[in-house]
């Protein structure tokens, strides 16, 4: 009798149908319901590691022809498994064992009730008739005609499975007759169907299926959907397993209102490198003229070593029209994305220098400017400080940039920059203290074809820094709910001057405002980029309190800082970026409190001290109780962004209405235009074999045709509807819980950011 050989038929049926990537070899647990199975107190002590056979009974009889006859209360025990039965039969001649009469099959992970039970020693064979079988740790059960199982191999026939419990036909699998190899990891399946309510739903003639870890080609879950802009819509994916470490998926989608599309998705991973390559083709989309022409999108993405130095990366999307995202969508950009970042890049790391190679560019979708691309960017920086005398550091950084933008006055121009700098650092665990000093040197030459307009086509900007850094490491030791609570208070002070420079000379490349926070307070610049080095002449303080538990759990945070300027900063130059140059002492703080279990406030405010105002402000409360109730409610504010004022409040969450029934919704609203952003409303059931999830979703369309900044307009929204329906063990329930609908939102849901997370 072959060790736990009737376990393994529960591979079967809950790999039938499961079909997923490359990275999801591993199916995402879906909560199901079951009653605990009473198993003999007696399996418990029993060991894998026995391989005697015994047989227990009240009663024996020896044949003359070494036929053992058992009779009452029979136990055979085998390893960790044990089989019950009222009469057996064992024959040394024959090496046979036949057991009749309320046979029970235990083992581990299964337990079988059956009418009969035979073996043959030899072969390592086993056979049951006429089995109900019961999965013990989790639920799942069914039924066989006949079980048998030879060393590797498993044979059913007439067999079902269903993940419901007793009495509950909900839905079920059904096949005539069903082959597994554990060896080769495969199974064959013959004339299976799909029943829900004894109805059969779905057929397959034949098919094979993973009982391992091991991917196999075949039909994913279809995606279904409906809304306003595209009508019916599904998508039906086919997986490719090609070789072990690339496979592709072919996904036809249909949508009622545009045509017929089709997405195919490469992927690649050796040890070194991994990549993926996507192409998506709309080749007529019936809402556009007929001129319009193929609509497509195009994707790909690498990233790989070289050697132990040398590391290679390549991001790249580019797409037929600008309005393809926002009409069609794809798993690759947002709907809302207003433009796509591409880049390829070389990276060297050396013992005492490292460089880069970086070709770098964003395709604009919609109104708006064209934007420079770096073709190329050369960086290149000491790998390791130099050490001078007394504790000194030298450091070194260069970077070269070809500009080009035939759009823009200025149509290509190149910059060389060069930045020495002097550091000397005291860092010890209490305290750090560092100061440096760098001069920053950088030159131009730009180039522009149209003759009318002045361009300063050679420039130059040399500009020095000091910059002194000091901060303390404090805590204490707190009466915080128990005696292992930690305090700490972290202050800081920096001093940063750099000198006035006119830089309206200069064109703007790769240049602009960075967002202010607490910790934008002690940025070296407010200017993303080389093209403007911000003067200033300024004192930063701030300071940030921490409250640890005895488990090191981050359970408060606070952190209030203040840049005061000895001098008034000077305008760098006519351009937007002066207007957005902040001459004022901000005040800026941010706020994390776990206060209770599943209790979370995060907020965040910048506030002009000199003219009386909020500047920018974020506040987020969570309460996440578990996977079937959380709430969030949001508020973002900021004063200017192009020139517009945001006000949005948000809500998502969830909660249960009973055992089965869920209700999810999210909301969020433009406070300024009084209008809503987007809006979800669903309801879901889950029962212990199956659930069905309805969607309702209301969405502002995206716009790109607008002129820049030309809010006037009225918002236009897609409605749509979704549904969604799982049945539990059978195929993957990745993407159906709870916190996965609500991450969709326009905010996203997320967790307040912890040290322990």
């Amino acid at each position: 009798m072959t060790h736990s050989l009737i376990y393994r038929l529960i591979i079967m049926a809950l790999g039938l149908p499961y079909l997923t990537h490359a990275e999801e070899q591993t199916p995402q647990p879906i909560e199901q319901c079951y009653t605990p199975i009473e198993m003999p107190a007696k399996l418990a002590t029993l060991s894998a590691k026995d391989s005697r056979l015994q047989i227990l009974s009240d009663r024996i009889k020896m044949m003359q022809d070494q036929t053992a006859l058992f009779d009452g209360n029979i136990e055979i025990l085998y390893r960790n498994t044990m089989l019950n039965a009222a009469n057996a039969q064992l024959s040394q001649k024959e090496q046979t064992l036949v057991a009749t009469g309320g046979i029970q099959y235990y083992s581990p992970g299964l337990r079988v009730s059956s009418s009969q039970f035979s073996a043959q020693l030899k072969e390592d064979k086993a056979i049951l008739s006429d089995a109900d079988y019961q999965l013990v740790s989790q639920s799942g059960r069914g039924y066989a005609k006949e079980m048998s199982a030879v060393k590797q191999q498993i044979n059913l026939s007439e067999a079902s499975f269903t993940t419901c419990p007793e009495n509950d036909s909900s839905w079920a699998l059904h096949a005539d007759k069903i082959d597994i190899n554990a060896d080769d990891g495969w199974g064959e399946a013959w004339h299976s169907v799909i029943k829900i309510q004894d109805v059969p739903v779905f057929y397959l003639p034949y098919m094979t299926f993973p009982v391992s870890d091991k991917r196999k080609s075949g039909l994913l879950f279809p995606k279904i959907g409906s809304s306003q802009r595209l009508g019916l819509d599904i998508e039906t994916p086919y997986y490719l397993n090609l070789a072990e470490n690339y496979d592709a998926t072919i996904s036809p989608r249909l949508m009622s209102k545009r045509g017929a599309q089709l997405n195919t998705e490469f992927r690649y991973l050796t040890e070194d490198h991994a990549g993926q390559l996507q192409l998506e083709v709309l080749p007529n989309d019936n809402d556009k003229p007929s001129d319009f022409g193929s609509r497509y999108l195009t994707h790909f993405s690498h990233t790989g070593d070289l050697s132990d130095r040398w590391r290679a990366s390549v991001d790249f999307t580019d797409v037929s029209d600008d309005a393809y995202l926002s009409e069609l969508g794809s798993d690759y950009s947002n709907q809302s994305d207003t433009q796509l970042y591409r880049q390829a890049s070389l990276n060297y790391f050396g013992d005492y220098l490292n460089s880069e190679i970086r070709l770098q560019g964003f395709e604009i979708l919609g109104n708006y400017s064209p934007s420079y691309a770096a073709l190329p960017q050369v960086d290149l920086s000491s790998a390791t400080p130099l050490d001078l005398a007394a504790g000194f550091e030298f450091n070194w950084h260069s970077q070269y940039a070809h500009f080009r933008n035939d759009a823009a006055i200025i149509n290509d121009a190149d910059r060389l920059h060069l930045e020495p700098s002097i550091r000397w650092p005291l860092i010890t665990p209490a305290m750090e203290l560092v100061a440096e000093t760098s001069l920053l040197h950088t030159r131009y030459q730009q180039n522009t074809d149209q003759t009318t307009l002045l361009v300063q086509e050679e420039t130059s900007r040399t500009v020095p820094k000091v910059q002194i850094n000091a901060k303390l490491n404090m805590e204490r030791e707190l009466a915080w709910e128990d005696s292992g609570s930690l305090q700490t208070l972290e202050p800081q002070v920096q001093y940063l001057y750099i000198p006035y420079r006119d830089q309206s000379d200069i064109g703007l490349y790769d240049t602009a405002r960075l967002q202010d926070d607490y910790y934008g307070l002690f940025r070296e610049n407010r200017y993303s980029g080389l093209d403007r080095i911000a003067d200033t002449n300024q004192l930063t303080v701030g300071w940030t309190t921490r409250l640890y538990d005895s488990e090191d759990t981050e359970l408060f945070r606070f952190s209030l800082g203040q840049i005061v300027f000895l001098d008034d900063p000077k305008p760098i130059d006519n351009s937007l970026l002066d207007k957005e140059q902040s001459t004022d002492s901000v005040l800026a703080s941010e706020l994390l409190w776990n206060w209770s279990k599943g209790w979370y406030l995060n907020t965040a405010l910048q506030y002009d001290s000199s003219n009386e105002r909020m500047v920018k402000s974020n506040v987020t409360l969570d309460y996440v109780a578990d996977d079937k109730s959380l709430i969030q409610l949001n508020h973002r504010y900021s004063r200017e962004v192009s020139d517009y004022e945001i006000a949005q409040v948000g809500f998502l969450g969830t909660t249960p209405i009973d055992d089965k029934w869920k209700l999810i919704a999210s909301y969020y609203r433009d406070i300024n235009k009084h209008h809503m952003i987007e809006a979800n409303f669903g309801l879901q059931y889950e029962s212990c074999c199956w659930a069905i999830r309805m969607v309702a979703k209301r969405q502002i369309n995206t716009n790109l045709e607008l002129a820049l900044n030309d809010l006037s307009q009225p918002p236009t929204f897609d409605n749509g509807i979704a549904v969604q329906f799982v049945l539990k063990g059978f195929g993957e329930g990745a993407g159906f819980s709870v916190s996965d609908m609500l991450s969709n939102g326009i905010f996203g849901y997320r967790r307040p950011y912890l040290l322990n997370n």
